[in-house]
C-alpha cells in the first residue's frame, strides 16, 4: 500500500500559510533563475561585443566556455539557497516555531535539489539563448520566453494551489516542479515516490537542455551581426 504524506486538518485550515510558502519557493527559484541567468546573458554578448570569445575559444572549446559559465553562475546560485534555507531553519529553531521545523523542514530539504537541478536547465537556456545575439538590445527579446517559462508555470502554482489535480500535474513540469512538490509535501497530498519522479523527470529534461544548448551555443557564439533564429542556430551548419 503506497504510503502518502498525510496532512492533519489544521494544516489545511491555513490557506494562508500554504499561500506564502509557495510564494516565497517560487521567488526564491524565480528571483534566483532571472539574476543569475541574466548574469550569463550579459557575460556572453559582452564576450562578442569586445571580441575576447575569439581569444578564449583559441585555448578551450565552446561546450568548455559554457559549462563553465553555467557552472559558475549554478555555485553562486546553489550558496544563496542553502545560505537562505539554513536561515529559515535556525531562525524557527532560536524562535522555537515548531510548525516551520515539523512542516516546513521536508519541502525545503526537497526544493534544493529539485531547484539546484532546475537552475542548471534554466542556465543552460540562458546561455544557448543569448549566444545567438550580437547586441545587448536584443538581449530583453531573446530571453523573455525563457523567463515566461519561469513565470507562467509559477503563477499557476500560486493560483491553484487549492487544486490537488493542477497541482498534481505541475508536479510533473520542470519549470514548475520545484514549487509545486514541496507544497504538495507541506499539505500531505503527495505520494513517497512522487518527488523522485518528479526529480527524475527534471534531471532527464536538464540533460536534454544542456545537449540543445551546447549545440546553439557552439553553432552561435562567433556568429555577429543580426540576431539568429532558433531554426538557424540549429540547423546544420552549410559546407
Amino acid at each position: 500500500m503506497p504510503r502518502c504524506l498525510e496532512a492533519s486538518g489544521s494544516e489545511h485550515d491555513r490557506p494562508g500559510l500554504t499561500y506564502l510558502i509557495g510564494l516565497g519557493l517560487g521567488l526564491v527559484f524565480f528571483m534566483s533563475a532571472v539574476t543569475f541567468g541574466t548574469t550569463i546573458a550579459s557575460s556572453a554578448v559582452e564576450e562578442k561585443q569586445s571580441r575576447i570569445v575569439e581569444i578564449l575559444l583559441a585555448s578551450t572549446s565552446a561546450k568548455v566556455l559554457m559549462f563553465g559559465k553555467v557552472l559558475v553562475c549554478s555555485i553562486l546560485a546553489f550558496a544563496q539557497i542553502g545560505l537562505t534555507a539554513l536561515s529559515v531553519l535556525i531562525g524557527a529553531a532560536i524562535g522555537g516555531n515548531d510548525l516551520v521545523l515539523g512542516k516546513v523542514t521536508e519541502p525545503i530539504a526537497w526544493f534544493i535539489p529539485l531547484f539546484i537541478v532546475g537552475f542548471v536547465m534554466i542556465a543552460s537556456l540562458y546561455a544557448a539563448a543569448t549566444s545567438m545575439v550580437s547586441r545587448t538590445e536584443d538581449l530583453g527579446s531573446r530571453s523573455s520566453p525563457i523567463m515566461m517559462l519561469i513565470v507562467l508555470p509559477y503563477m499557476a502554482v500560486i493560483l491553484f494551489s487549492s487544486n490537488e489535480t493542477v497541482m498534481a500535474v505541475m508536479s510533473y513540469i520542470p519549470f514548475s516542479a520545484a514549487v509545486a512538490v514541496p507544497m504538495r509535501i507541506f499539505l500531505g497530498t503527495i505520494e513517497w515516490w512522487e518527488p523522485l519522479v518528479s526529480l527524475l523527470i527534471l534531471a532527464i529534461t536538464t540533460i536534454l537542455a544542456l545537449l540543445l544548448a551546447t549545440r546553439i551555443f557552439e553553432r552561435s557564439i562567433l556568429q555577429s551581426g543580426p540576431k539568429l533564429s532558433w531554426k538557424r542556430a540549429l540547423s546544420r551548419p552549410k559546407k
